[in-house]
């Protein structure tokens, strides 16, 4: 708003103007000038005046001049009597008339009146008045629907035609300027509009290293069934940024992967947002499709594999469903895998936690007989169960004992001056005996390995080693097997409790106990006690 500071002995008016586009006929500098006109022929002094510059009249979001008006005259600190306005359709092109009507209420219940200056009628609450106001709220309004359809029934054409209808032309892809005989005129740039209404845009191909960045999140997703918000840390790891030079998000790869555009369809009216009311997805028949209108980038066959993903991973399954899809695998088969199920129609492997907890669980679930690689899985598993037990145990006994312990890196700490690194190791059943592998050389180095031994079984602990790497410096990793374990005797604890009372309380330096005098290169099976000659 902006406030007049003129004493004057006539009474006080505001002025509300309201345009559309800077191209209106009747923009605001034109009703400023016929509004003052009329004020100084009726005697008013104009002491506000309010503007709303390129807001559609359609509803009340967005128009901070008409907002601040109502509320300077709700809050009794407006000092004028009444409120100039060129036309009724000035004041608004609600599509609901009574809303137009209750904005006017709530001025006039202020004692405020609102005279609309070019109408051939005097607002002066006679039954007329109230008619013919009415009537042009309606036509307001009217006019507001007709125009909507025209613009539709334009845009629908020219889309027919291959020419895009607004917005951005999206990663990947430009904007390129035609003249209406389908001349080439300029590539636009982003935010640039056409210079002449009777312009068309067309898209093309973007530069060289944004196509390949497409293909490669299709691929991202087809071939590797990666998440959107996945594909998406990927892109941001590796320093690439999207169109608006902005980090990749789940919704910038849906856009991406949902849009026909990239297999070279240009597709019209997914969206509706009419008149002012919300936004809102159309149904598939009610889009507009026109196949090859611009250069692809991935195929249509690619494009629908995308979807069809993306459809898998979103779709909810009921467990009878689930059930019945493996058992039709396996009697198709004869087995059941991960890339069987991935080939099939069933939800992707990765949507099994929610369900089960696990595809292995889904096939116990089912009755299904699993093969050996489940019991892998489920090894698998038992072993991150049991790190991660460990590693809170660790915690756990370093707050009793008042032992500062450090986190490193993953699995690796800092304990007394030490570097320990936390490894379980499952045991592996070979031709001879069974053993474990025990990697001894971590980035950063470790000083111990805490090395946690699985039973030959896989399901418990068998017990707990802190073995000094510097002993087994010339080894990368250790095998040790069922038949030289007792090589390893002298660094074993019954549990981790036991290891950290005998090693660490009184806070003492692990490496001062450890057995340098000692060695552990006796000649077994291969000449090692690895298992392994050096």
């Amino acid at each position: 708003m902006e406030d007049l500071m003129v004493a004057s002995v006539f009474p006080g008016a505001a002025l509300y103007m309201r345009a559309s586009t800077e191209r209106q006929i009747y923009s605001t500098a034109h009703q400023e000038s016929a509004l003052k006109e009329y004020a100084k022929q009726h005697g008013f002094e104009v002491i506000a005046e309010y503007r709303d510059e390129g807001r559609s009249g359609l509803t009340l979001e967005g128009r901070e001049g008409l907002l601040s008006l109502l509320n300077d005259i709700q809050s009794g600190q407006a000092s004028y009597v009444t409120v100039l306005v060129y036309d009724v359709s000035r004041w608004g092109r609600f599509q609901d008339v009574d809303e137009s009507a209750y904005y006017e209420y709530a001025c006039r219940k202020e004692g405020i009146s609102v005279t609309y200056c070019a109408e051939p009628f005097t607002n002066d609450g006679s039954p007329l008045a109230t008619l013919l106001k009415g009537l042009k709220r309606v036509m307001a309004a009217e006019y507001s629907r007709e125009l909507s359809r025209k613009v539709f029934n334009a845009h629908c054409r020219l889309t027919a035609d291959g020419y895009k209808q607004g917005g951005t032309a999206g990663y990947g892809l430009r904007r390129q300027c035609q003249s209406n005989d389908g001349s080439i005129r300029r590539t636009l740039e982003m935010g640039e509009r056409k210079h002449l209404p009777t312009e068309r845009v067309g898209l093309i191909l973007g530069p060289d290293e944004e196509v390949a960045v497409v293909r490669r999140i299709f691929e991202m997703c087809t071939n590797k069934h990666m998440t959107d918000m996945k594909i998406a840390e990927t892109l941001n790891a590796e320093g690439l940024r999207n169109q608006n030079g902005r980090l990749w998000n789940y919704r910038t790869i849906k856009e991406i992967l949902t849009n026909e555009k990239y297999a070279g369809n240009l597709v019209f009216n997914r969206y509706t947002r009419r008149l002012g009311s919300p936004r809102r997805a159309n149904e598939v028949d009610k889009w507009i499709t026109v196949k090859g209108a611009l250069p692809s980038i991935v195929s249509m066959e690619v494009f629908d594999q995308a979807r069809h993903v993306r459809l898998r991973r979103a779709r909810r399954w009921t467990d009878d469903e689930i059930w019945e899809g493996l058992d039709e695998i396996v009697e198709k088969h004869g087995t059941i895998s991960v890339d069987l199920v991935e080939e099939s129609d069933l939800p992707l492997e990765m949507r099994y936690a929610g369900h089960f907890r696990g595809l292995v669980n889904t096939v116990a679930a089912a009755g299904l007989a699993g093969p050996s690689l489940f019991h892998s899985t489920m090894v698998r598993r038992k072993l991150l169960v049991v790190t991660k037990q460990m590693a809170n145990e660790m915690k756990r006994c370093a707050i009793e004992t008042s032992i500062n312990i450090e986190k490193v890196s993953t699995l690796t700490y800092q304990i007394n001056g030490s570097t320990v690194h936390l490894l379980c190791t499952k045991c592996r059943h070979g031709k001879r005996y069974p053993r474990w592998k025990v990697t001894l050389r971590y980035c950063p180095a470790a000083d111990f390995v805490l090395w946690v031994r699985m039973n030959e079984n896989n399901d418990e602990i068998a017990q707990i080693y802190l073995l000094p790497v510097q002993e087994f410096s010339t080894y990368k990793c250790l095998w040790p097997s069922t038949h030289t374990l007792h090589f390893y005797q002298r660094f074993g604890y019954a549990s981790l409790r036991q290891l950290w009372k005998e090693k660490l309380t009184n806070n003492q330096d692990m490496k001062s106990n450890e057995c340098a005098n000692q060695s552990a290169t006796g000649e077994v099976e291969a000449g090692t006690p690895t298992g392994r000659r050096k």
